[in-house]
């Protein structure tokens, strides 16, 4: 897979910067976490996490797609935004159960010790 971005456009005022440009590739089309994991690679991102896939548009039968992607500057950026799809405040929820299940089971051990 190579990325050939064609246009970086600094936005200040969101704190991103927008990125369109070409992806050749072999095979399937590439996912958007591993053109964001290229993405990040090849801007000099902090951090995977702050880089959003905004569109994938391929041609039947062609091994080329053009991509558009935003880098936030900082993840509290990216949280104003960023809409929070029904996939993401899913694994929110199941996060929030899963800690405080962590912190009564040690609780518990010492109490039956």
């Amino acid at each position: 897979m190579q990325i050939n971005i064609t246009e970086k456009k600094a936005n200040p005022f969101l704190k991103r910067m927008e990125i369109k440009g070409t992806v050749s590739f072999e095979g399937v089309t590439p996912s958007n976490v591993q053109l964001a994991g290229a993405i990040a690679k090849d801007v000099h991102a902090k951090e995977v996490s702050l880089v959003v896939m905004k569109h994938i548009y391929t041609k039947f039968s062609h091994r080329e797609a053009k991509i558009e992607a935003v880098v936030y500057d900082t993840l509290e950026a990216k949280k104003l935004m960023e809409k929070n799809t029904k996939h993401m405040k899913k694994q929110a929820e199941e996060a929030a159960k899963k800690a405080p299940e962590a912190k009564t089971v040690p609780e518990a051990k010492k109490g039956g010790q």
